[in-house]
């Protein structure tokens, strides 16, 4: 079972036509925590009680996150939805780190600790997660973790580069022509 990290996350959505920006606990977005709690309560994980008890408390009630409850979860979440603009100022775009990060990439040199640290700050700003509820697609870069493993059948579901499918206006992460999105590859 998955819960309680409070990593806080950008994640990207787009339900009936329209592009979401929202930050919230990387826990919150796991699409059926049904799956994960049955998992948990077949091999001893928890009992019947805890497994009620954690998914009411679940995401404000919505142990899934569909479609026809997505709005009910913004409207819980309303602090948390933030524009492009908002991000692009929270990514910590910074020329120097941008510039050394190119350097690295052409010759494989020259990247101090330092800088892999502050590419590593930024790349934490990236968004982790896209979930298109139109097209029933669920994206995540979270390597390692098997997200995807918690999703709806009928949707298309894998940990990938999922950048191409944000719209241009909405990828806060390029700044000034600077696409800061390669430093999620350091």
């Amino acid at each position: 079972m998955i819960c309680g990290t409070a990593k806080k996350i950008s994640v990207f959505f787009v339900h009936s036509e329209k592009c979401f920006w929202v930050v919230d606990e990387k826990d919150n977005f796991i699409l059926d925590m049904d799956i994960s709690l049955n998992a948990s309560l077949e091999n001893g994980g928890i009992q019947k009680e805890l497994y009620e008890q954690f998914r009411q408390n679940y995401r404000g009630g919505l142990a899934q996150l569909t479609s026809e409850n997505f709005p009910k979860y913004l409207d819980d979440s309303r602090k948390k939805i933030l524009s492009s603009l908002d991000l692009q100022g929270f990514v910590g775009a910074d020329e120097t780190v941008f510039e050394a990060i190119e350097s690295y990439y052409l010759t494989g040199k020259g990247l101090s600790a330092d800088l892999y640290k502050l590419a590593n700050v930024v790349s934490s700003r990236l968004p982790t997660f896209y979930i298109n509820f139109d097209r029933k697609i669920f994206m995540h870069m979270d390597e390692g973790r098997f997200h995807e493993k918690y999703v709806y059948a009928d949707w298309i579901s894998e940990c990938y580069d999922f950048s191409f499918l944000i719209p241009a206006h909405e990828r806060y992460w390029i700044v000034d022509g600077r696409d800061y999105w390669k430093l999620r590859f350091v």
